[in-house]
């Protein structure tokens, strides 16, 4: 195998720049804790979503079964979306699988997306948030 001499120079000079992070320092993050509930009652399986939409920053925390839940965010504002767990679906002769969202009474679909939610947060140190989804209007 030959190589060439700009292979050479690129390889300790990019392992060298993914060491250094481009110089970039990681931003502090906050612990937020909490727990997600329906009508007063604890969701016991899905996921939390904090979505940031001045940085772009997402990302999705388990739901344990008393309802808990645990995340590390930047400071920031964030919208507060909750999912029910996804369950994968089987190939049939009428349509290809794939994964959905399981069908469960104590998530509200208006509750899946951050902007229909209306559930927002505001980090800026560490952080209890508890998230009780009501019946009909919003809380």
């Amino acid at each position: 195998m030959k190589i060439k001499k700009k292979s050479i120079v690129a390889l300790p000079l990019s392992i060298w720049l993914s060491v250094l992070g481009c110089g970039q320092p990681a931003p502090e993050t906050f612990s937020v804790t909490g727990t997600v509930s329906y009508a007063d009652a604890p969701i016991t399986e899905g996921t939390v979503t904090f979505e940031n939409s001045s940085t772009g920053f997402a990302e999705a925390f388990h739901i344990e079964t008393n309802g808990s839940y645990s995340a590390k965010l930047p400071a920031g504002g964030y919208g507060v979306s909750i999912q029910p767990p996804t369950i994968t679906i089987a190939d049939s002769a009428q349509s290809e699988g794939g994964e959905e969202f399981k069908k469960v009474d104590n998530i509200p679909p208006r509750y899946w997306s951050a902007y229909e939610s209306k559930l927002t947060v505001e980090i800026s140190d560490d952080k209890v948030y508890d998230i009780d989804m009501v019946k009909g209007g919003r809380r």
